[in-house]
């Protein structure tokens, strides 16, 4: 038990060590997003949307971050001529750890993966519905420095979500800016 606790207490205080050194951040990005779902023959379907993410980290290692973000993935949408069969609105909470490798002194690469809470309303003729299971969360990124605390960024985020029997995969494709601190 004693053991235990020790090693408890050397990993907590090894944590917030590295908490007290690491470098925050924020960013945003706005882009597209596709909902990868089966659609009936006779309906229209929309599957892209328009999609944006705010997130914020820390730096814990020189390579490695946790990131906390907020993604809006818009909707998708079906229709029979005029009327709406079903509309998906779509978000998601997510929690990852990054992995940063530099390609050059401006150019960087991420990889993430995480959980996230994807929450999705279905509106349809026949009633509504929300759901808000979790899922895996992966993404990829590129990071250009043009300054020492600002960086333009790209990011592909990939999850999936439920809701009132529909499910299917969810990507969004953005660009936007991170700053440092």
């Amino acid at each position: 038990m004693k053991k235990l606790t020790s090693i408890a207490a050397f990993a907590a205080l090894t944590a917030f060590a590295g908490a007290a050194s690491a470098q925050a951040y924020v960013g945003g990005t706005v882009g597209f997003s596709n909902f990868s779902v089966d659609c009936p023959s006779f309906n229209n379907c929309d599957k892209q949307d328009t999609a944006f993410k705010v997130y914020g980290g820390f730096t814990l290692a020189p390579h490695w971050a946790i990131e906390a973000a907020y993604i809006d993935f818009g909707s998708t949408t079906a229709t029979v001529g005029p009327v709406r069969t079903y509309n998906v609105d779509t978000s998601a909470f997510i929690v990852n750890g990054a992995y940063r490798w530099d390609f050059s002194p401006k150019w960087a690469g991420v990889a993430r993966l995480g959980l996230a809470s994807v929450n999705s309303d279905l509106a349809s003729i026949v009633g509504s519905d929300s759901d808000s299971p979790i899922k895996l969360y992966a993404g990829l990124g590129i990071e250009y420095a043009v300054a020492k605390n600002i960086k333009i960024v790209g990011a592909l985020d990939l999850t999936a979500f439920e809701v009132g029997g529909s499910d299917g995969s969810l990507n969004a494709v953005s660009g936007g800016i991170q700053f440092s601190f």
